[in-house]
């Protein structure tokens, strides 16, 4: 495989696994690989690579994109960070998060290895704000607590698939509530089904536009039963199918309200979103925003000036 043809593969392969990026490298022989599990809705990779960047820019960033903080450990060799006006050297031993919803930058000097863990932002809503305020600026993991999750790290790292699979929903739990305490200091323990249900949610919104999307397979995917699945929203004001049914509806809404997209046909929106009976959608849009899909859109557009 050519270098052009390697670079581009490794671009592809780090874009399915989080959100759409560019990467450039500054060796004629570009060498890097990515290696990725994932567990309770997490993802977890091991990234080596050459010296060169990893950029997000603003035009690769769709409201289609998953909405992941990085969270990441770096093994060996140093970068440059830069996200939300900030800019900082991150050395091997440093964990440091950032955020995919905005654009960033990352600049090897040298080759490198580095453990990301991708977490849904939704997943940490409570901590938004702390977490914000955390982007950009590394923190060492020479003690304490931060020396644990760097160990922990660096097992999974080890052993990729193996601990992904054998941890799973627990690696989960342990991994959020052990990063959320070294970068806000909150160590709040949630409810075991409320944390269920927000992995439940967080499945849903990234397969939204799998058609086969259903109670049983989520159910099947994380290791409980359909019965305990209605349980998880006993109580919530909704239920796992309203869930569904509500955010495709809602995706759907804010294409059809794209300029961009005025010439995509009502029935391909709906089926990016899991929906393949154009039937279906316009009865269900109407009943939920009380006009048709078709005549959403017109009036939408008809405020655009021609």
């Amino acid at each position: 495989m050519q270098r052009n043809e390697r670079l581009e593969a490794m671009q592809q392969a780090a874009s399915a696994a989080f959100a759409p990026l560019r990467l450039t490298t500054e060796d004629f022989d570009f060498d890097g690989g990515i290696r990725y599990a994932t567990a309770g809705g997490l993802l977890v990779a091991d990234i080596t690579g050459n010296p060169g960047g990893v950029w997000r820019p603003q035009r690769l960033i769709t409201s289609s994109d998953p909405e992941l903080y990085k969270f990441s450990l770096h093994l060996s060799g140093s970068c440059m960070l830069g996200q939300d006006g900030r800019h900082t050297v991150v050395n091997p031993g440093d964990l440091v998060v950032y955020d995919t919803t905005r654009p960033y930058g990352l600049v090897y000097g040298t080759t490198y290895r580095t453990v990301v863990v991708g977490v849904p932002r939704d997943r940490l809503a409570g901590q938004a704000s702390a977490l914000r305020q955390a982007i950009a600026r590394p923190t060492e993991t020479d003690a304490g607590l931060r020396r644990v999750v760097a160990g922990m790290l660096n097992g999974l790292a080890e052993d990729l698939d193996a601990t992904v699979a054998e941890g799973g929903t627990q690696l989960a739990d342990a991994l959020l509530s052990l990063l959320g305490k070294v970068f806000t200091g909150d160590a709040r323990l949630t409810d075991p089904r409320t944390s269920m249900r927000e992995r439940v949610v967080a499945y849903c919104e990234a397969n939204l536009g799998d058609p086969d999307l259903s109670v049983e397979m989520i159910a099947q995917v994380h290791g409980i039963s359909q019965r305990y699945l209605h349980k998880l929203f006993a109580g919530s004001g909704t239920t796992i199918a309203a869930l569904i049914r509500t955010r495709r509806l809602q995706r759907i809404r804010d294409d059809l309200a794209d300029p961009g997209q005025a010439t995509v046909p009502v029935a391909a929106i709906a089926a990016r979103w899991g929906v393949l009976d154009p039937t279906h959608v316009s009865r269900l849009f109407r009943a939920v925003y009380g006009t048709s899909p078709i005549g959403y859109r017109r009036q939408l557009l008809d405020q655009f000036p021609r």
